[in-house]
C-alpha cells in the first residue's frame, strides 16, 4: 500500500485539535449512538445472517462500541497508541467457539471500517466548512483509524488463533462439533454420535440458552452459567445438563426428562446480570433442535427489548417470536401441534370439530352466531366444543388468541401443518 500523503506539521496540530475537540463530543451516549448503528448497519450489509444470532450481535456491538470509544481517547494526542478493548478480544473468542472461519472475523472488520468512512466522511463535510482543513482532518483521521485497525487486528486475530487451537485440541470441541451437526440435521462427526454426548436424547428435551451482561466478566461468566443451568437442570428433577459454550458470556444447555416438565415457573437467575431463555420441552432429536431454535427465538425478543428480563420463556413470547422474524413452516406446524392437540387427528369428525372452533371463535365466541353460520341447533355447537376443548386439554379461552391463530393457519396451508398419519 502506498505511504499515506503526510499534512504540514502546522496543519497536522490544527487538525489534532479539531479532533480532539470532535472526542469530546463524539462520546456522548446519542452521538456514540448514532455511528455505533452506522457500523451496524455496514455490518449487516455484509453479513445479514451473521447478527441473527443474537449473543453475536452482542459482542460485535460490544466489541465496536468499546473499539470507538478507546479511539476517541487518543485519536488527538501527538502520541498514538492503539490496544484491543478486552470486549474485541472477547468476540474473537466467540467468533472461534462458533466455527466461523478467520475471514469473517476480518471481513466484519473492514465492512466497519467502511461504515465508519461513510460517516466521518459525511460529518467532516457537514462540520468543517474550510475545504484545507477538512482535508487534513481526513487524510489524519484516516491514518490513525487505519492504523488504529490494523494495530489491534494483531492481537485480536492472535486471540481468535488461540481459542480456535484450542477448540480443535479440546475434547469439548468434538461435542460442540456433534451438537452442531444435530441442530443442523446433518450426520454427527465421525469422532461422536448423539449416543456418545452422555445425555439422554430420547428423552424430552428443554433447551436453555443462557447469557450474562457485557460488564460481568468472561471467566466469572462461564462459572455463573453453568452454575445456574446446573441448578435449573436440578429444579426440574433431571441429571446435569448437556452444556455448550455459545461465547464468552453465553452458553446452550438442554435438560433431559422422562417426562414433560413444568417449565412456567423457573427460578430466576442469582443476579440480574444472568438471562435464560427457555424452549418447550419437546421430545427426541427432533425436540432437541425444535427446544433451541425456540429458546434462540426467546433469546431474540429478550435481547432487543428495552430491559432484557432474567427469565424468557417462549411459550410466553412465541406469538411475538412469530410475527418478528422467527417464524417459518416448522415454527407454524409445532404451534398447531401445541396448541390444539388431539384436535389435529387426521378424520372427519375431528375436522368438524375444528371447523367449530374456527367458526366460534370468528363468531366473537357466540353460541347462537355460531349455530346460526353452521345451520345447526346451539346445544350442537355446545356439545362440539365440549369434545373440542376435551381433545385439546384445555379450555378455548385461556389460549384463544393460540389457538385461533393455528386454526387460521390450517385454513390457509390445509392438512399439511397436521401430523403424519
Amino acid at each position: 500500500m502506498p505511504e499515506p500523503i503526510r499534512a504540514a506539521v502546522a496543519d497536522q496540530a490544527t487538525a489534532l485539535d479539531w479532533l480532539t475537540g470532535f472526542a469530546l463530543r463524539m462520546r456522548s451516549e446519542p452521538a456514540s449512538e448514532t455511528i455505533l448503528s452506522t457500523v451496524d448497519s455496514a455490518i449487516q450489509e455484509t453479513f445479514p445472517h451473521f447478527l441473527a444470532d443474537a449473543e453475536l450481535r452482542g459482542e460485535v456491538r460490544a466489541a465496536t462500541r468499546a473499539h470507538w470509544l478507546s479511539f476517541l481517547t487518543v485519536v488527538g494526542h501527538t502520541r498514538f497508541e492503539a490496544r484491543p478493548p478486552t470486549e474485541a478480544v472477547d468476540g474473537a473468542r466467540t467468533v472461534a467457539r462458533r466455527g466461523y472461519g478467520v475471514d469473517i472475523l476480518l471481513k466484519t472488520y473492514r465492512a466497519a471500517q467502511r461504515g465508519l468512512w461513510r460517516y466521518i466522511t459525511h460529518v467532516l463535510n457537514e462540520q468543517i466548512p474550510d475545504s484545507e482543513l477538512r482535508g487534513v482532518v481526513l487524510v489524519t483521521f484516516w491514518e490513525r483509524s487505519t492504523l488504529w485497525l490494523d494495530s489491534c487486528l494483531d492481537d485480536i486475530v492472535a486471540a481468535y488463533l488461540n481459542e480456535r487451537e484450542h477448540r480443535i485440541h479440546d475434547s469439548d470441541a468434538h461435542r460442540t462439533a456433534t451438537v452442531q451437526a444435530i441442530l443442523h440435521g446433518e450426520p454427527a462427526p465421525t469422532a461422536d454420535s448423539p449416543d456418545d454426548l452422555g445425555h439422554p436424547m430420547d428423552d424430552f428435551q428443554t433447551a436453555l440458552v443462557l447469557w450474562t451482561d457485557g460488564e460481568v466478566p468472561a471467566r466469572q461468566a462461564t462459572h455463573l452459567l453453568r452454575e445456574h443451568a446446573t441448578h435449573l437442570a436440578d429444579w426440574l428433577g433431571a441429571p446435569p445438563p448437556l452444556l455448550i459454550s455459545s461465547g464468552t458470556h453465553g452458553m446452550w444447555a438442554w435438560v433431559g426428562t422422562p417426562h414433560r416438565p413444568e417449565t412456567g415457573h423457573l427460578p430466576a437467575p442469582p443476579t440480574t446480570h444472568t438471562h435464560v431463555a427457555v424452549g418447550i420441552p419437546s421430545p427426541g432429536v427432533d425436540g432437541f433442535r425444535r427446544s433451541h431454535l425456540e429458546a434462540r427465538a426467546a433469546q431474540r425478543i429478550a435481547t432487543t427489548a428495552s430491559h432484557a428480563a432474567t427469565v424468557t420463556a417462549y411459550q410466553d413470547v412465541d406469538l411475538v417470536c412469530l410475527l418478528t422474524g422467527d417464524g417459518n413452516i416448522d415454527a407454524v406446524r409445532a404451534l398447531v401441534e401445541r396448541e390444539l392437540g388431539e384436535l389435529t387427528e387426521r378424520s372427519e369428525p375431528v375436522a368438524r370439530l375444528r371447523d367449530t372452533v374456527r367458526e366460534f371463535l370468528y363468531a366473537g365466541g357466540s353460541i347462537a352466531a355460531t349455530a346460526d353460520l353452521l345451520g345447526v341447533h346451539a346445544n350442537t355447537i355446545r356439545y362440539r366444543l365440549h369434545q373440542a376443548e376435551r381433545r385439546m386439554g384445555h379450555q378455548i379461552e385461556r389460549r384463544r388468541v393460540h389457538i385461533e391463530l393455528a386454526l387460521r393457519c390450517l385454513e390457509i396451508y390445509g392438512d399439511e401443518l397436521l401430523p403424519a398419519p
